[in-house]
C-alpha cells in the first residue's frame, strides 16, 4: 500500500522531511501538480498519485542510506498542444513541433501535438479534461465555444497554464494568447485585393469562412471588410461563403455561390478547405484569374500558390509560434506572470517569394 500523501510533513522516521523542489526532481512533475496530488484534491490522474507516492518512497530510501548519492534530474515540463483545425495545417504544425524537440528537449521541455481534427467541441472539452491531469501545460487552437471555454477554465481555476494559437478564447479561459494580429492579417488580405482590382470598375470578391467560432476567422473577416470600406469602397464586397474548413464543403458552397453571383474578380478564403476552393474555380475556369488570397503554407496551398491558382498566402513561423507558446507556458508553470498576447508578425508569400 502506498504511504500516506501527508507523510511528507509527518513522518518520524526521516531526519530531513522531501521538499517539493526534491519531489519535482524526480517526478519531473510541476510544483502545482505535486501539491494537489499530495493535497488530495480531485482531478489528479491515478498515475500522477502513483508517480508522488513513488518518489516520496524513494527519498525514504535515501535517508535510510545516506551513503547513496543522490542524482538529480532536470525538471521537464510536460506540455501538450490540441489542434482542433484542418489536417494539412495539423500535419505542419506536428512537423514543426518535431523539428524543436531536440532544442526543447535541452530546456526541460517534452511538446507533443494531440490531433483534434474532425471532432466536435464537446469532444475537445473531454480531452483537455483528461490530459489537464498529467501535464504541466496546455497549448490550444480551438472554437470559441462554451464546452471547450469552460473546460480551459477549469484548468486555470486548478493552476495549469493555458495558452491560446492562432485563434484566442475568451480571456479569462486562458493566461496567454499567442500569434498574429488576426484583424490586422484580414486587412493586409484586403489591401492586396483591393491594390490588383483598382482598375475595375466594380469587382466582385467573396470571403469563405468555416465558422465564427474560432475568433480568428471573425477578425479576419472584420478586418478585410473594414479596410475594403475605407480603402477601396468601389469594391462590391458580396456575403460570406461558409466552407466548415473542408475542401468538400467548401467545393460545394463556392460553387453554389458562383452560380448564384457569377465569376468573382476576387476571393479571400480565411479558412481551410482550399482543395475544394480551388477545385471550384478550376471548374469554371476562373483559377488563375481570380485574385486568391488565403492563409497558411502546407501541402494543400504550397502547390496552388506555385501553379498560380493562390496568389498570396498569409502565415507566420511556426517555430516561433511553439516557441513562443512555450516560453510563456513554462513561465506560468513557474509562477511567473505572462503577457496577455504574444503577437508575431505576419509573413506573406508569393509564388516568387516562397522558400
Amino acid at each position: 500500500m502506498s504511504p500516506p500523501h501527508t507523510s511528507i510533513t509527518g513522518n518520524p522516521t526521516m531526519k530531513d522531511k522531501p521538499t517539493l523542489k526534491q519531489l519535482m526532481e524526480i517526478t519531473q512533475l510541476s510544483r502545482a501538480t505535486i501539491d494537489r496530488a499530495l493535497n488530495n484534491r480531485p482531478g489528479v490522474h491515478p498515475r500522477t498519485r502513483s508517480a508522488v507516492d513513488a518518489a516520496i518512497r524513494q527519498l525514504h530510501e535515501r535517508a535510510e542510506s545516506p551513503r547513496q548519492p543522490a542524482r538529480a534530474r532536470h525538471v521537464a515540463y510536460r506540455i501538450r498542444l490540441l489542434a482542433q483545425a484542418g489536417d494539412a495545417f495539423t500535419d505542419e504544425l506536428t512537423r514543426a513541433a518535431q523539428s524543436l524537440e531536440t532544442e526543447l528537449a535541452d530546456s526541460g521541455v517534452q511538446l507533443e501535438v494531440v490531433s483534434c481534427v474532425g471532432i466536435s467541441d464537446s469532444e475537445v472539452a473531454e480531452r483537455v479534461r483528461e490530459l489537464s491531469a498529467d501535464v504541466d501545460g496546455i497549448g490550444i487552437i480551438c472554437t470559441n465555444t462554451p464546452a471547450t471555454v469552460a473546460a480551459l477554465r477549469d484548468c486555470v481555476a486548478a493552476g495549469k497554464a493555458v495558452v491560446t494559437l492562432i485563434t484566442d478564447v475568451d480571456a479569462d479561459a486562458r493566461h496567454t494568447y499567442v500569434g498574429v494580429n488576426n484583424r490586422a492579417a484580414g486587412q493586409a488580405a484586403a489591401f492586396l485585393v483591393g491594390r490588383h482590382l483598382e482598375t475595375r470598375p466594380s469587382p466582385s470578391v467573396a470571403v469563405v469562412v468555416a465558422t465564427f467560432s474560432y475568433t480568428c476567422h471573425e477578425d479576419r473577416e472584420i478586418g478585410f471588410r473594414s479596410l475594403l470600406r475605407q480603402r477601396f469602397p468601389h469594391v462590391n464586397l458580396l456575403e460570406v461563403i461558409k466552407g466548415a474548413d473542408s475542401g468538400a464543403a467548401t467545393y460545394e458552397a463556392t460553387r453554389r455561390f458562383m452560380e448564384q453571383h457569377g465569376p468573382l474578380d476576387g476571393i479571400y478564403n480565411v479558412a481551410g478547405g482550399n482543395e475544394g476552393l480551388a477545385a471550384a474555380l478550376r471548374e469554371k475556369h476562373l483559377a488563375g484569374k481570380t485574385l486568391y488570397v488565403t492563409h497558411e503554407v502546407n501541402r494543400v496551398t504550397e502547390p496552388l500558390l506555385r501553379s498560380d491558382v493562390i496568389d498570396y498566402l498569409l502565415t507566420q513561423d511556426l517555430k516561433l509560434l511553439l516557441k513562443t507558446a512555450v516560453e510563456n507556458l513554462t513561465a506560468v508553470s513557474d509562477g511567473l506572470q505572462a503577457p496577455a498576447q504574444a503577437i508575431i508578425p505576419i509573413e506573406t508569400y508569393s509564388r516568387y517569394s516562397l522558400y
